[in-house]
Formats: structure tokens, sequence, C-alpha cells
């Protein structure tokens, strides 16, 4: 299985990457993506264009999604120095030894990766990381999910939900978007595409017996995303996102191409929890309904959440408040245009009345002891 790096990243005017080859089909040093795709409009706004400086000053380009005001999923590629160059995988999700390209340096210093909010190319700066939580894999070919904390939260974009009880599935329909290249040479602006079915799904704790591709991964065949679109989400019906693109295998615009993505789900322990714990909010679970394929799917519909919960962890900050360094408004001209999804967590609202109750009866019982004393 010989792979390309669906790489964000091509990267800088002086350095791109080609898709690689599969079967007897050879691409070209191709560089369009969400092929045959249509213009991203408002409603996608948690889809954010990232850019990364890696430590030889090359920035490339990688697109995330906003799941907490100030949290983004993308791939693990995407915030890594990495060797560049084609690469083989194997189905067991291993580099071979010929492999150039495709492994894992550092992570790249988090205040060298920028986010981008909105459609158009020439977006302001929204906000830049502050941490990075990604697995721990010594290449692309398996495992390449990543978290980034930011410096600021982007109140007022709207947060995108998330896969985390259920792997996926044979024939689920997705829905991508991303920043890639288009068939017109355009770039840094946002598209998307209906339609990708997923053609197999790799082994994971969901589905012990998966099928001859690298575990925690699925696939989709035919043309759509390609180099720019790496860690941007694949949605599912309810427009969660289910998986982040990794990898291409062929030209972006052959109908046998081989689409990779890494699952969400196999990593909400690894990956979100630790970025959600430490910035004081919860994952917007996704939205199930009767009919729905995988394990846990019972017809029932999952409750609201996205909320800051009642303490951060990781550093004792107060609730919902950014980590130690963190800003709370945007650099630049950044910062975001309409109203957050997020909302209070299970309880809270509660437990705030509570102790509102609770300081006005102190409150009066101070008064009470201050009259009796001026009586006396």
């Amino acid at each position: 299985m010989k792979l390309g790096l669906g790489l964000c990243c091509v990267l800088s005017l002086t350095a791109a990457v080609g898709c690689g080859q599969t079967g007897a089909e050879r691409s070209s040093w191709q560089t369009q993506a969400v092929y045959d795709g249509t213009p991203s409009g408002p409603e996608d706004d948690g889809v954010v264009k990232l850019a990364a400086t890696d430590a030889a000053g090359v920035t490339n380009f990688c697109t995330g999604s906003l799941i907490a005001p100030n949290v983004v999923l993308t791939a693990r590629h995407c915030v890594s120095n990495m060797a560049q160059g084609t690469f083989t995988c194997t189905d067991t999700g291993e580099l071979t030894t010929d492999s150039k390209g495709g492994r894992f340096g550092a992570l790249i210093d988090p205040a060298s990766l920028k986010i981008y909010v909105g459609a158009e190319f020439t977006e302001p700066l929204a906000a830049l990381g502050a941490k990075v939580f990604a697995t721990q894999t010594p290449s692309i070919c398996r495992n390449d999910l990543a978290t980034i904390v930011l410096d600021r939260e982007l109140i007022g974009t709207p947060l995108m939900p998330i896969r985390m009880d259920r792997g996926n599935q044979r024939g689920e329909v997705l829905r991508v978007v991303g920043f890639g290249e288009t068939e017109e040479s355009t770039r840094g602006v946002r598209r998307a595409k209906d339609g990708l079915v997923i053609s197999q799904v790799g082994s994971s704790q969901f589905r012990p017996d998966g099928d001859p591709i690298p575990p925690r991964t699925f696939l989709t065949l035919g043309s759509g995303p390609c180099i720019g679109d790496s860690g941007g989400p694949a949605l599912s019906s309810q427009g969660a996102v289910t998986g982040v693109y990794s990898q291409l295998g062929g030209a972006c615009e052959s109908a046998t191409a081989r689409q990779y993505f890494t699952q969400v789900a196999p990593f909400v322990a690894e990956v979100l929890m630790p970025a959600f714990e430490l910035t004081g909010y919860e994952p917007i679970p996704e939205a199930m309904t009767t009919g729905d394929a995988g394990a846990g799917g019972d017809g029932a519909t999952v409750g609201e959440a996205g909320a800051p919960s009642s303490s951060a962890g990781g550093n004792g900050n107060a609730a919902g408040g950014p980590p130690d360094g963190m800003n709370t408004s945007p650099p630049e001209k950044g910062g975001c245009r309409c109203s957050t999804t997020a909302t209070p967590r299970a309880g809270f609202l509660d437990r705030l009345a509570a102790f509102v109750a609770l300081g006005a009866a102190l409150t009066a019982r101070s008064r009470r002891r201050r009259r009796g004393s001026a009586s006396g």
C-alpha cells in the first residue's frame, strides 16, 4: 500500500509533496483537494484553517475542527516535524524500510500553530496554539490524530459534535470539508463534498475483525480530499466528526483513489479528554437516531453537552477559564462573528443556583447579627 502525504501540507511555495502510487497507477505531484467539491458556507465555520511552521521554518497548511471554544481536532502529522517524501504503509499500519517519508519527529512548538476562522483565503488570525495532545505513534501509517488547545476561546464560532462511543461502519455516507487546493488551482478557501461512502474499516475495540487496512482507520474510494485537507473532518449524517483525513493513495482526481481517515472514537480517552479536562469543557457527542449503525446505537438521542466543567483539570484554573498563559482576546483582528453553541455542563446551573442561595442566606444571617449587636 503506497501512500502519499495527504499532508496538509504542501507546504510552502518552495516545497511540495506528491501523491503516492497504488498498484500500477502513478500520480503526478497533484495539489488539488476536495476535488469536485462545492463552496463551504458559514454553517461550516467550525471547520478551521491551521498553519503550522515546523522546525525548518516551513509553513504547512492543514484543516481542523473546533470541538470546544479553545480546542481543535486535527491530524497528528499536521502538528509534527516529520520526514518528507513518499512512503509505504503495510496493512497492519507499519512503514516499510524503503519509505523515505512518513516518520514523525518531535511535535511542533504550539506557539507556531495558527488558527484562522472563516471560509475565505484572507481570513484574520484568530488564535495560536498553547498545548498539543497527540497519539504516541512513530509514523503516519496509523493513529494519526491530535488536539490543539488554543491560547484563547473563539467565542461565537460554532462547535462540532464528535462520534465518541462507536466505530465507523462500511456503507456509511460522509461529508468532507477542507481548505486544500481545488481543481481550479485555488487554495486556502474552504470547500465541501457530500456522498463519500466508507468502503473498508480497520480493526479497533469497536470492530475486532477489521478489513485489511491499518487499524483504527477507514477508507473511501474516489476523488475527494487531498493535499491541504489533512486533519479535516469526515462528518456523519448527524454532522459529527467521525474521522480526520490522513493519507491518499493514488491521484486526487482518480475514481480509484484510496482516501484514508483516522477514526475519532478509539482515541477519546487518549487524545480528546486530556484537552477537554485542561480547558474545562466537555465534548458534544453525536446525536444518535433510530437506525444508526455501530455499537451503542439504540435509537436514543444524546443529551446536551459541550459545556464548561465545574472545574478545569490539570492546572487548577477556575471553571471554563483558559490554562495558564492563555489570552482571552483574539490576536490581530481575529475572533468570531457568531454565537457559540457551548452550553453549561449538566447540573452546573443547579449548583450555581444553590451557591447563590447559600450566599444570600449567609448574608442575611450576618445582617441579623449586626442588627442584634447594634441594639445591645
